[in-house]
């Protein structure tokens, strides 16, 4: 089900003559789903061939997609160790767990945005920046 997801949002920004160097086609899933969208035409539904294609791009989005973490993280730490920067940590995975856009909304509401805006607040009033905000 997920694969066919996948194959699908790519499928509908997929151009074999584009440049993955730039906009939209950058993101993780493009370049890796390139071989497995040009061929998927070519070979039957059933041949193992294309399995093993769309295998091999998924894997290869898992495996960039660990990368790109990696690399964030680096900055992250860099930003920390180097820059002094305080950086605040928000774990927002259960507010999306609710059952309801209402419970998701109001839990996105006080769990994520109220908070964000309270540190940006503080941050434009505190001294150290010459910002005042009211």
């Amino acid at each position: 089900m997920l694969d066919a997801k996948l194959v699908d949002e790519v499928r509908q920004i997929f151009i074999p003559d584009a440049d993955y160097t730039k906009g939209i086609r950058r993101s993780i899933g493009v370049p890796e789903m390139d071989s497995y969208l040009r061929e998927e035409t070519n070979i039957d539904e059933d041949d193992d061939s294309k399995k093993m294609l769309l295998q091999s791009s998924i894997s290869n989005i898992k495996c960039n997609t660990r990368l790109l973490i990696c690399h964030q993280l680096d900055k992250i730490q860099r930003l920390i160790n180097e820059k002094m920067w305080l950086v605040h940590h928000f774990i927002a995975t259960d507010t999306f767990k609710g059952a309801r856009k209402e419970v998701v909304d109001e839990a996105c509401r006080n769990t994520i945005l109220q908070p964000c805006l309270d540190i940006v607040k503080r941050f434009l009033k505190s001294d150290d920046h010459n910002i005042i905000i009211e």
